[in-house]
């Protein structure tokens, strides 16, 4: 049986938000795919991970990745990168905030994991990432905050969540192109939706159990299309 090796956040990890707390959804996307695929996936995907964090525990799992009996590491980052310290936007919105990954910084470090899978003989596989909604997800991160002055910092715009956060899904495409790598795109079967809020958590950023079951849809769509096949 193929082992594929993945790499993540929250999103990856299959985790979900119900009844104010955090946890992985029984019909999560990894099980989804090992069940439709036959394959085991080593999920090395972490709750808040930054592309940062995901270079540190993806070099903490070199020999697991070049023994590993598949061809394939999937790699999904950029939900967290583009996130910002939501407590100091409150407590000083005339200051110039910084995401937790820079556009620089998230686009020289995801090349040099692509790049370093590459050398171990492995394809590296992308994944962009699903839509926010917007409404609820400044409604979770104003939470015991003051969300008049977060949303000063965003001159009044809620819509400038999810414009940054395309921001950092447009790049994971551009990565693709650049390193001549694959990516999946999990994004376009949410916005072919008429409300693809409905697949997102209360917090408008996890998607939800239906959400879980929609990217596996997309994956498995990208693996038939290009008759890909999971050799031991």
């Amino acid at each position: 049986m193929a082992t594929i090796t993945a790499f993540g956040d929250s999103v990856l990890k299959g985790v979900i938000y119900e009844d104010d707390h955090y946890k992985v959804a029984d019909a999560s996307i990894q099980k989804i795919c090992e069940e439709s695929f036959g394959i085991v996936i080593e999920n090395k995907a972490k709750f808040g991970s930054s592309i940062k964090r995901g270079e540190t525990i993806f070099e903490k799992n070199l020999d697991t990745i070049r023994e590993s009996s598949g061809e394939y590491v999937v790699l999904e980052f950029g939900g967290n990168d583009c996130d910002f310290n939501w407590k100091e936007v409150s407590a000083d919105p005339a200051k110039e905030h910084l995401p937790k990954s820079t556009i620089e910084d998230f686009v020289s470090t995801y090349t040099n994991i692509i790049q370093e899978i590459k050398k171990l003989g492995k394809t590296p596989v992308l994944l962009s990432l699903p839509p926010i909604d917007p409404d609820r997800y400044f409604k979770q991160i104003s939470k015991g905050l003051s969300a008049d002055n977060i949303l000063s910092w965003m001159h009044g715009n809620k819509q400038f969540i999810t414009n940054w956060h395309e921001r950092y899904n447009i790049e994971i495409f551009k990565l693709a192109i650049a390193n001549e790598v694959p990516v999946i795109d999990i994004t376009s079967v949410f916005l072919e939706e008429k409300n693809y809020s409905v697949y997102l958590c209360a917090d408008g950023i996890h998607p939800n159990a239906k959400g879980q079951k929609l990217i596996a849809k997309a994956i498995e769509a990208h693996v038939k299309k290009r008759n890909i096949k999971f050799e031991t």
